[in-house]
């Protein structure tokens, strides 16, 4: 019997800890602190370096580039031993990293190597390594408990963090402020890591946590034919919508809309999203397969259509809206179903494969769309591509089979 399988149900003091916990972890992980607030100092980097936007905009990329590649490397760590050094060590040097940033020589590949190290380490501290560490501690309620701290972390993150960039911007220049976040990370997220984000009790104990957890070997799972079906649909379709989603405002003002009505859209898009993560996270845990959702996948399609072929701003926020509840989707059953068909034993270096599939579709669907733009005069024909790669996703699910039994039963609340 695997050590989880004795333990009792966590108590509702110790679940309110580990959601606020993971909550403000995501609220200051590397997506809102850096990936966010990018936008706001590039143009002053540009002025002080006296480079091109294109030129600052490369530090992103590097930075997307490496999280990418590290993210199975943090999977396996995790898996080894476990969630809660890796959450340590991720904020410490996340903080440190972001410090870093602020000190950046004016020289491209020195500012490239910080971005680039910075994505590396900020996959420690991530939203796969929380949703890990919420698998161990939950089973009815897992669904609900991911969609709700990844997605509103992740959310109010995205959004609070550009306001205090733009906020401190203003007095304290760019490199002031990237310090700032730096020790905000430093001094907030690493405290409340350290005092919130446990392993369960049966975990504590135990020199290598993949021992004593139920489920698949990486290796098992590498070689099931299920896992590279979502990982060509729920990851790369997941991936390839936020591509979509990075690319909204272009996509808007090219069908007739002004900068500020977009924005307005993506607003509405941005909500919809966070929002309906702990929705679709608590009809997944009421399901014995992931089909409950898939509905929402033909919403997302419908929505990338939409926003090829209906004008005016009241149809175009609908549209983005009905893509809204596709992204939302994606984020909450992506681990999920992953900890659900494989187990928990190698949750980790499983997921961290589907996030690079994630990250690589997010980083080479906007250059696609562009070009396409660059090439016919219009998004549509990607947009359309996509939109096939959702319908995809959701007759997987339609078709998939149930949950195995035991990878259900045996994990931290049974």
């Amino acid at each position: 019997m695997h050590a989880l399988q004795a333990r009792p149900k966590p108590r509702a003091s110790q679940i309110a800890v580990l959601a606020t916990g993971a909550t403000i972890g995501n609220m200051l992980g590397i997506t809102p602190t850096v990936a966010a607030t990018f936008g706001t100092f590039l143009v002053p980097i540009a002025h002080e370096f006296g480079w091109s936007r294109t030129a600052v905009a490369g530090g992103f990329t590097a930075m997307s580039l490496a999280t990418a590649a590290t993210f199975p490397i943090t999977g396996r760590l995790a898996d080894r031993y476990g969630t809660r050094p890796v959450l340590l060590v991720g904020f410490l040097l996340l903080g440190l990293s972001i410090l870093a940033l602020s000190a950046a020589p004016p020289t491209v590949l020195g500012f490239y190597a910080l971005f680039a190290l910075t994505g590396a380490v900020g996959s420690l501290p991530s939203t796969m390594v929380l949703s890990k560490l919420i698998s161990e501690w939950l089973n009815e309620t897992r669904g609900f408990w991911m969609g709700l701290t990844g997605g509103i972390g992740n959310g109010l993150g995205s959004t609070i963090m550009p306001v205090v960039a733009a906020t401190l911007l203003a007095t304290h220049g760019w490199r002031g402020s990237l310090a700032i976040i730096g020790a905000i990370v430093l001094l907030v997220a690493l405290p409340v890591a350290w005092f919130t984000l446990r392993p369960p009790p049966a975990l504590a104990k135990a020199e290598h946590e993949e021992d004593v957890l139920p489920g698949m070997t990486a290796g098992e799972a590498f070689r099931s034919p299920l896992l590279w079906l979502i990982l060509s649909s729920v990851a790369l379709g997941g991936g390839a919508l936020t591509g979509v989603f990075s690319t909204t405002v272009p996509i808007l003002i090219a069908r007739g809309l002004t900068l500020g009505q977009a924005t307005g859209v993506i607003v509405a898009f941005a909500m919809i999203c966070t929002l309906w993560e702990p929705l679709v996270g608590w009809l997944l845990d009421r399901s014995d397969r992931p089909r409950a959702v898939a509905p929402f996948y033909f919403c997302a399609a419908l929505g990338l259509i939409g926003l090829t072929q209906v004008h005016g701003v009241g149809m175009l926020t609908f549209a983005g809206v009905l893509t809204g509840i596709g992204l939302g989707s994606e984020f909450s059953v992506l681990p999920y179903v992953l900890s659900r068909y494989f187990g928990l034993r190698a949750m980790g270096t499983i997921t961290g494969v589907a996030y690079t599939v994630v990250l690589s579709a997010n980083a080479i669907v906007p250059v696609l769309l562009n070009f396409a733009f660059d090439r016919v005069g219009t998004y549509t024909p990607m947009l359309w591509i996509v939109a096939a790669m959702l319908l995809y996703n959701a007759v997987l699910f339609l078709w998939i089979k149930p949950y195995p039994s035991d990878f259900v039963r045996a994990n931290g609340a049974a």
